[in-house]
């Protein structure tokens, strides 16, 4: 079975991997300490073999003490407004097949991230999730359950919303057999 082809994208995010952990002069090996992450994967996502999902990007971004915004697409312009005909997508987590698209890399403002969220029925759960700063969720489509570990699941339903701490773990999943779709606003602190 042969492997896919590495995207462009795939090879600029690993390339600006590589470059964060040279010049913060840490090895692969403490990288993959530091973050939880194995040492191939790693080496798979230098080489832009592999796609790193938000969850991934997190965790390396927080071994490396940089803004997870780092690695995704930065803007044309400080301040623009997107107007990308080609949006930038990520895995949400490396298991399940749940996507995100950015719509505001950590890189492009110092105080907040954006993504939509779209939630597929029989892609897979989404993993406990935690990072810095605080998290606003508007629910645009459908019905998804908020858990926040150490409180009872919260359902919210098409136009609803809820505030939460990042750094307490957290994830969002699917109800029922229906898509739903989200807003993710983090802020940082």
């Amino acid at each position: 079975m042969s492997r896919p082809e590495p995207t462009p994208e795939a090879i600029e995010v690993g390339r600006v991997i590589r470059a964060c952990r040279r010049e913060r002069g840490v090895s692969m090996a403490v990288l993959a300490t530091r973050s939880g992450l194995s040492q191939p994967f790693l080496s798979q996502l230098e080489r832009g073999l592999a796609t790193p999902s938000l969850s991934s990007i997190y965790r390396i971004a927080e071994a490396l003490d940089v803004a997870p915004g780092t690695f995704l697409r930065p803007p044309a312009r400080p301040g623009a407004v997107s107007h990308e005909s080609d949006p930038q997508v990520i895995r949400v987590n490396e298991a399940a097949g749940q996507t995100a698209q950015v719509l505001i890399p950590g890189g492009r403002s110092a105080l907040m991230e954006a993504y939509e969220h779209r939630f597929e029925p029989g892609q897979g759960e989404r993993g406990w999730f935690e990072h810095p700063g605080e998290d606003f969720l508007y629910v645009l489509e459908g019905e998804i359950a908020l858990e926040v570990e150490g409180e009872e699941p919260l359902i919210l339903r098409a136009g609803q919303s809820a505030h939460h701490p990042g750094q307490v773990r957290h994830r969002c999943r699917l109800t029922g057999p229906v898509a739903a779709r989200t807003l993710l606003v983090i802020a940082s602190a």
